[in-house]
């Protein structure tokens, strides 16, 4: 039900907006609308550029291209507004600047020359109405939009202005159309407890986010006044496309710029608590709580854990919010494993939290969910709201740091990093005797988890002098015999990545039975097995979750009969081929 309500949202689509010219308004309105683009923290983009390495040296190829697609750019519309303070400001959604440290704003002239403004500071943003608030400098001498103070009608003629994207970038449109539904109650895309929508007919492509719909209005300046702001489309139906109305923004603007209350964080750790029980939205909730400053600290892991262990059901949805904008998908694979820190066998468990307490990085608040130990958060101001840095034991994968790795000049990844957690190695080889003796075989399953692991193994090689035992388990005479044994192996290794190579070394023991279908009988033999070497191995990542390998083992073997002082040794390499899988 919950991914249902998401998707539902999705499937509105909180696309980036814009629009397109029609008359000989056209010059006037490009004076008051711009193309708004995101700078993202230099941290950010390090920490994207090394996670797409990272993926695609493990073979996720299509991962990695969209971060190399989402790092070109992106951008969105918005317009400008004087508030009371006399000031101007650029107001634009806030899924827009979500991910920005700061925004550049470009006009384009009449003349077809553009007026850029760089490195603008994001006043305020508002995450459950979607509305952003940019400062304009002082200079800035251009008029702005008037927001209407009064509400629209059903038939109402309206225009959508803004820049959607065309082959990529950003192109002027002015779009008309009609008020088809002037108080739409859509809760899964602003809660009616906030406001009603404007539902519209005017054109409005992905690009026209935070672009204004206008009314004819010969009294202003712009011959248009501001009715909303264009934030969604819905993709499942024609020219049905949802404005946030004019009252919302205004009153939004006036609080931002009267410096009221800043963000109580007690009363955000109570949302907070509140959103780990919301059994509508589970863990989709919990996404405007997750910083942009802890994405890049750790939901690299995350997401891969995701993908190798969530429901498919989860999975499906953080991949696809993944391929529209990675930042999101990493971000709600944080949410995920959050969310999970909060849930018992029946639901979400009842929450206790601590008072905040101060510190030089922001605030320290701990949850401590029935039964469960208390987990530390550390919370900072972000877009003037308080959003989680750290949770629990999350710690700073950021690849960066990894003096191991390097960059040649086309950017691709020199030298070598850790290899990804999660993995299953299935193998099979010959067992080739040091001693003059036949080859043998062996067959393993181990799951891995990075340095350790372990798992079922099957393996048979013939041994020489082996103590043949009478019903009384004394020695009768001694034979070359053929050991089948199955059990079990525990393997440490160090798994070193190299682009799409992992060569890993690995020490590795084994415990198991041997023979043991003969418990009984004149040829008694039941022996109890133990194992000790080590070997390396190389794979190749080819895709998604797959990996071929192939590796060479040594290994010392011991046959003991039980609690007898008879035991025979032999010494073998096990080459062996095989197969890493990613996702379980």
């Amino acid at each position: 039900m919950a991914i249902t309500n998401f998707n539902k949202k999705r499937f509105f689509g909180v696309l980036v907006l814009y629009f397109l010219a029609t008359a000989a308004f056209t010059a006037p309105l490009r004076n008051y609308v711009c193309i708004v683009r995101s700078n993202l923290p230099e941290k950010t983009v390090s920490f994207l550029e090394e996670y797409r390495d990272k993926l695609s040296n493990r073979g996720y190829a299509s991962y990695a291209k969209d971060i190399d697609a989402y790092l070109k750019g992106s951008f969105g519309s918005g317009f400008v507004f004087y508030a009371s303070n006399g000031k101007p400001y650029v107001v634009t959604n806030r899924h827009v600047v979500k991910e920005a440290e700061t925004v550049d704003v470009e006009f384009e002239n009449e003349d077809g020359s553009n007026s850029n403004y760089k490195e603008l500071k994001i006043i305020a943003a508002d995450e459950d109405i979607d509305i952003a608030l940019v400062a304009l400098p002082d200079t800035y001498a251009r008029k702005g939009f008037t927001l209407s103070g009064s509400t629209v009608r059903d038939g109402e003629e309206v225009w959508s202005a803004g820049f959607p994207g065309l082959g990529g970038e950003p192109m002027w449109q002015l779009g008309k159309g009609t008020v088809t539904n002037a108080r739409a109650k859509i809760k899964e895309l602003l809660s009616p407890d906030i406001s009603t929508l404007i539902q519209h007919s005017a054109q409005v492509d992905a690009g026209n986010s935070g672009g204004p719909l206008l009314t004819a209005d010969a009294n202003t300046e712009a011959g248009y006044t501001v009715v909303g702001i264009n934030t969604w489309k819905a993709t499942y139906r024609e020219s049905t496309n949802f404005s946030i109305p004019a009252a919302v923004v205004k009153s939004f603007v006036e609080k931002s710029i009267a410096g009221g209350k800043k963000q109580n964080i007690d009363d955000r750790v109570k949302q907070f608590i509140a959103s780990t029980a919301n059994k509508d939205e589970m863990f989709f909730s919990l996404g405007k709580y997750i910083s942009n400053e802890m994405v890049a600290k750790s939901a690299g892991d995350e997401f891969i854990k995701a993908l190798a262990t969530a429901p498919s059901s989860i999975r499906t949805v953080i991949v696809k919010i993944f391929a529209y904008d990675p930042i999101e998908g990493l971000r709600y694979a944080l949410a995920y494993k959050v969310w999970n820190e909060f849930q018992g066998t029946d639901g979400a468990l009842v929450t206790e939290a601590s008072a905040a307490e101060e510190s030089a990085n922001g605030m320290k608040v701990s949850f401590t969910p029935e039964g469960k130990e208390a987990i530390p958060s550390l919370w900072t101001e972000e877009q003037g709201n308080w959003r989680l840095s750290e949770f629990g034991n999350a710690k700073n994968t950021k690849t960066a740091k990894k003096s191991t790795k390097k960059r040649n000049s086309s950017g691709s990844v020199k030298g070598f990093e850790i290899d990804d957690p999660y993995v299953i190695n299935i193998s099979g080889g010959v067992i080739i005797p040091l001693e003059k003796k036949s080859a043998g075989f062996n067959l393993s399953a181990l799951f891995m988890n990075k340095f350790f692991g372990g798992g079922p193994f099957i393996q048979s090689e013939k041994i020489d002098n082996v103590a043949i035992l009478d019903k009384y388990g004394e020695e009768k005479y001694r034979e070359t015999k053929s050991m089948t044994t199955v059990g079990g192996a525990i393997r440490f290794q160090v798994p070193l990545a190299f682009n799409k190579f992992i060569v890993a070394p690995f020490a590795e023991a084994r415990l198991g039975l041997t023979n043991i279908t003969t418990l009984a009988g004149d040829n008694r033999s039941d022996r109890l097995y133990f194992g000790i070497g080590g070997g390396a191995y190389v794979a190749y990542y080819v895709t998604d979750g797959f990996a071929p390998m192939v590796g060479v083992q040594y290994m010392h073997s011991n046959y003991s009969v039980v609690f007898k002082d008879l035991g025979v040794r032999s010494n073998g390499v096990l080459i062996f081929a095989g197969v890493k899988l990613f996702e379980r």
